[in-house]
């Protein structure tokens, strides 16, 4: 255990604030297939959509339109179809197979070689977001958070939505103890992506332990635990304690008109 997991599991907040750290690193070997997929979207291996294109709508026609009107619309539906095919171009062999060594190693926690392949990566592909998140992973077992902060932020540069991306954003910021950014940063994972399972973990955690808002808490950890395979044995205890806390009042601070 690295010096920095060992002082959070010895501090007061104790287990639920140590487990959400340990969970990050450990979905970072969940495998996926392309770049595109950061390994930690969720314990479900989920791939992630293409960018969606958005097609501008071409100008009304005039009752009695000029060929060159038409020959303009013409020109326009080309390149929009030219665009589209550009985002949805396949991720390159070269890069995907690079993405699955530097999986490999995660799952073998070969950190070294990881860290070597995913800095190939983003170097050559920037583009990825996934490679840049799983990277930020790296940095943190090696507890480089400077670097991995840099990292999440490029992430996030190239898709400001990504799900993984805030998830971490979200947990560096409530290691910051910048609660309210935290919450925010979860949230914005969730909006992208409602099923994302280390989302739901972590927001449960930072309403559970550090917001005190019991009732949400537990609507987050039910979700978490339903996005799983195998229920979660320690998350399960969990719910059944704020399940009987909420039963005896000890959950009415909830904010009100909030949602995901």
């Amino acid at each position: 255990m690295s010096k920095r997991f060992a002082e959070q599991a010895a501090s007061p907040l104790g287990l639920r604030a140590l487990a959400a750290a340990v969970l990050a690193l450990t979905l970072a070997a969940c495998g996926s297939s392309t770049p595109r997929q950061a390994d930690v979207d969720n314990a479900r291996d989920a791939v992630a959509a293409a960018p969606a294109v958005t097609r501008a709508e071409p100008a009304p026609a005039a009752a009695t339109p000029a060929p060159e009107s038409l020959r303009d619309r013409r020109r326009a539906e080309e390149a929009s179809a030219a665009a589209a095919a550009a985002v949805l171009e396949p991720v390159p062999e070269a890069a995907t197979a690079s993405y699955q060594r530097a999986l490999a190693a995660l799952r073998a926690k070969n950190f070294v070689e990881a860290e070597l392949e995913l800095e190939q990566l983003v170097l050559e592909h920037p583009e990825y977001p996934g490679p840049h998140v799983n990277l930020a992973l790296v940095y943190l077992n090696d507890g480089r958070r400077d670097d991995a902060r840099k990292e999440i932020e490029l992430a996030l540069g190239v898709d400001p939505g990504h799900a993984a991306a805030n998830t971490q954003l979200g947990i560096l910021l409530r290691e910051d103890g910048k609660f309210e950014a935290a919450e925010a940063a979860y949230r914005r994972a969730l909006e992208t992506d409602p099923d994302h399972s280390l989302a739901h973990y972590n927001l449960g955690v930072l309403l559970d332990i550090y917001l005190r808002r019991t009732a949400e808490a537990l609507e987050h950890y039910e979700a978490y635990q339903a996005s799983l395979a195998q229920p979660d044995e320690t998350v399960g205890r969990w719910i059944i304690d704020l399940r009987r806390r909420a039963g005896n009042g000890t959950g009415a601070r909830v904010a009100q008109g909030e949602g995901l």
